[in-house]
C-alpha cells in the first residue's frame, strides 16, 4: 500500500473536502486523520487577540437603559 500525505483545512464543522487526489472512482483507500497541534506562536497570537477583545469590551459605552421587556411584552400577549 502506498502513502500519500495531504494537508487540508476544515472549512465547515464536521466536513473535510479533498481534491486533486491521484485516485480514480472505485479505488479503495483508507483515510487516517491526524490533527496538527497548534503552534506556540499561533496560541500566543490567539491569547493576545482575546486580551485586546476583552479590553475593547471593557471600554465599551454600550449599555441598556432600564429593565429588559418581559417575554409577554415582547410578544404582546396581554
Amino acid at each position: 500500500m502506498s502513502t500519500l500525505k495531504v494537508q487540508a483545512i476544515v472549512e465547515a464543522d464536521g466536513e473535510l473536502h479533498l481534491k486533486g487526489l491521484p485516485y480514480r472512482k472505485g479505488d479503495v483507500v483508507e483515510a487516517v486523520l491526524q490533527v496538527n497541534e497548534e503552534s506556540p506562536e499561533r496560541e500566543r497570537k490567539r491569547e493576545e487577540a482575546l486580551k485586546r477583545l476583552a479590553e475593547i469590551a471593557r471600554k465599551s459605552q454600550f449599555r441598556s437603559e432600564g429593565p429588559y421587556p418581559t417575554r409577554d411584552e415582547l410578544h404582546e400577549r396581554r
